[in-house]
């Protein structure tokens, strides 16, 4: 146990039994007018509270010692900041050991976060780059005064200290330099159509969530940093996660979604960001850190329902999400502890011990599964579902691996669904299409792209699809032309068999790139050369929307003059084609290719930390909180 923790727990006893009494230590007897401490009278009084409290009377009388002269100076301070405008705020700056370099410093509030910064930096003999700020919750902006960010006389702030070393300075930009390049390549990512599934948006039955565009960005953007800061505290880099952690937040209070209130990524943020509090030892953030409970508890109740009886119902009573309530319950006892509500802590401490047992870990049982070539977060997220039961722990993770199979699947299909046919998703007007009735459309002989065209302009109205299928099929078919980007190995093979690169384009974009009913189409559609009505059609209908688009207006119809492909003239359809406009659609196609593949680039290095598995949340290993259990218990004299 720390001796810092054994000292606070002192000075939390005897200033609840001071406060109690009514006894003021900055008064006399206990001062005197010249404000010296009155030896004798301290002494008295550790001989009497010691016992009451069994602590030894040194130990009592030091403590007594320091709550006055902390009183003496908050009294001094306090009459400085009417007087001058001059306030003392409380420097806390967590150390790489675990413990904490504290002292006072005097600002004016007028002088903004850069300022202080930079008064903090001298007395650390650090570069002020290195340092972040942050109070009750938020990042100090640098260009703010502090009296437009709410910090006042008496506040405690967090120096966190991003870089130890001048090397790692020089290898790496500031934290927040860092959190601006990941909020930019994420902009970058969010807004381009391709990559908007950069951090798939699901329920807790693995159904993609689809948002309006401007909520979906800043969804991304806070869950991205979120990812990001998780990342951090894997790697034990717990002042850069708190500074992520608290950027993430900054980004989720700007959605409006009542998707918040169901999902449990905001009610986990809340969690770690306590959890960096608590790891760095900076607990006295107690209003921010009992705030952030409140809304986590409080979240779990919405997204899992009272005694997790909504994941229950979805994912069984085996469910893993009760690991997170071991760690909710310990910050929750250990708040209690700092605020001496101390019959509620060892109450709470009892919750989390029962907790613990129940999802011990039996290390044979582990091995077992381990030999049997399961990974251990997956082995250990079974047993603690399945009680330790070897048996019903495969069949877990079996059920666990299909029902996320395919959820997946269908997320996708539905995902490429949607990009077939062009549906906005972020539109107003959004409608979540039902892929049972695409199902039903199916099975009635209608390829799925035109049966998810018909269900969309139906409004989900299946006998309205029907209808649309049987009067307006041409015109669902070209509608395809403009929405489907044809796959380029699928339109080399056809060209191999022998058919023209605009012919062949059409049947992929009117099958949706299914190879096979593309080459059913040419054939029913080229007869030695020369084409159907339906596919001249389909030509013209295609270069239409290609000139449209390239022009910004809308083309002309072709005139009787226009070079056209016909079944009289068996004119290839190349010719209906200038050089030109040919040469102009190859540059696109490549320029589209290389931005897709900085793209690509871009995502794979962004993304490297980030792409955890669903239930990676819920694999912790309790070392720590076993730990923590043990400290607090023998502060409370639980053993």
């Amino acid at each position: 146990m720390s001796l810092e923790l054994e000292r606070e727990n002192r000075l939390i006893q005897l200033r609840a039994k001071l406060n109690e009494r009514k006894i003021k230590l900055w008064e006399p007897p206990y001062l005197t007018q010249e404000h010296q401490p009155v030896e004798t009278e301290l002494q008295t009084l550790a001989d009497q509270l010691g016992p009451e409290l069994g602590i030894a009377t040194e130990l009592c009388k030091e403590g007594l010692k320091v709550l006055q002269r902390n009183a003496l100076e908050k009294l001094q301070s306090k009459d400085e900041f009417q007087k001058t405008g001059i306030a003392t705020v409380r420097i806390r700056a967590p150390t790489q050991t675990g413990s904490n370099r504290e002292f006072d410093m005097k600002v004016k509030i007028t002088d903004t976060g850069n300022e202080l910064c930079e008064l903090i930096a001298q007395r650390l003999s650090l570069d002020a780059r290195k340092i972040k700020l942050v109070c009750s919750g938020r990042v100090i902006n640098a260009v703010k005064s502090l009296q437009e960010q709410k910090m006042t006389n008496g506040a405690t702030v967090m120096a966190l200290v991003m870089s130890h070393t001048e090397e790692e300075a020089k290898r790496e930009c500031s934290t927040y330099d860092r959190v601006q390049k990941i909020r930019t390549e994420a902009e970058t990512l969010v807004n381009d159509k391709d990559s908007s599934d950069l951090l798939s948006i699901e329920d807790q039955s693995g159904n993609a969530i689809f948002l309006p565009k401007e909520e979906k960005k800043s969804l991304v953007m806070a869950l991205t940093l979120y990812e990001k800061g998780k990342a951090a505290i894997a790697a034990g880099k717990y002042e850069e996660a708190l500074l992520l952690l608290l950027e993430a937040d900054h980004d989720f209070r700007y959605c409006n979604s009542q998707l918040l209130n169901v999902v449990d990524n905001y009610a986990l943020l809340n969690l770690d960001v306590v959890w960096c509090y608590l790891t760095l030892k900076n607990l006295n953030q107690l209003p921010d850190a009992e705030q952030r409970l409140k809304v986590c508890e409080l979240k779990f109740q919405q997204s899992y329902g009272k005694n997790m009886q909504r994941v229950a119902a979805i994912r069984g009573e085996q469910s893993g999400e009760k690991t997170l309530l071991v760690r909710l319950h310990l910050l929750k006892a250990i708040l209690y502890f700092h605020q001496n509500k101390r019959d509620d802590a060892r109450t709470m401490f009892q919750v989390v011990e029962t907790e613990l047992q129940k999802l011990r870990i039996d290390d044979d049982a582990l091995s077992r599964l381990m030999e049997c070539g399961y990974e251990m977060k997956e082995a250990r997220i079974a047993l603690r579902a399945c009680a330790n039961d070897v048996e019903a722990s495969i069949e877990f993770i079996h059920n666990q691996r299909q029902t996320r199979e395919v959820n997946e699947k269908r997320a996708e299909r539905e995902r490429k669904l949607y990009r077939t046919i062009d549906y906005d998703v972020s539109s107003g007007e959004f409608q979540r299409l039902k892929l049972e009735l695409v199902d039903q459309l199916m099975e009635m002989g209608y390829p799925e792209e035109l049966a998810g065209l018909a269900l969309k302009k139906s409004g989900n109205d299946i006998n309205g699809a029907l209808n649309e299928l049987v009067t307006n099929r041409e015109g669902l078919q070209h509608e395809l032309l403009h929405t489907v980007s044809v796959q380029p190995a699928l339109l080399d093979k056809l060209v191999a068999l022998g058919f023209d690169v605009q012919v062949a384009k059409v049947a992929l974009k009117l099958t949706a790139n299914d190879y096979d009913r593309a080459t059913n189409y040419l054939l029913a559609n080229v007869t030695q050369g020369v084409y159907s009505d339906a596919l001249r059609n389909a030509l013209v209908a295609m270069e239409r929307k290609r000139s449209r688009s390239e022009s910004g207006t809308s083309a002309p119809a072709p005139s009787s003059d226009s070079p056209q492909p016909s079944s009289s003239s068996g004119k290839r359809p190349g010719s209906a084609v200038s050089p030109c406009s040919s040469s102009h659609s190859t540059t696109a196609d490549m320029e589209k290719r290389r931005r897709k593949e900085l793209l690509d680039i871009l995502f794979t290095s962004f993304s490297q930390d980030i792409r955890t598995s669903a239930d990676a949340h819920l694999d912790l290993s309790f070392e720590e909180e076993t730990n923590l259990l043990q400290q607090y218990k023998k502060l409370l004299g639980m053993d």
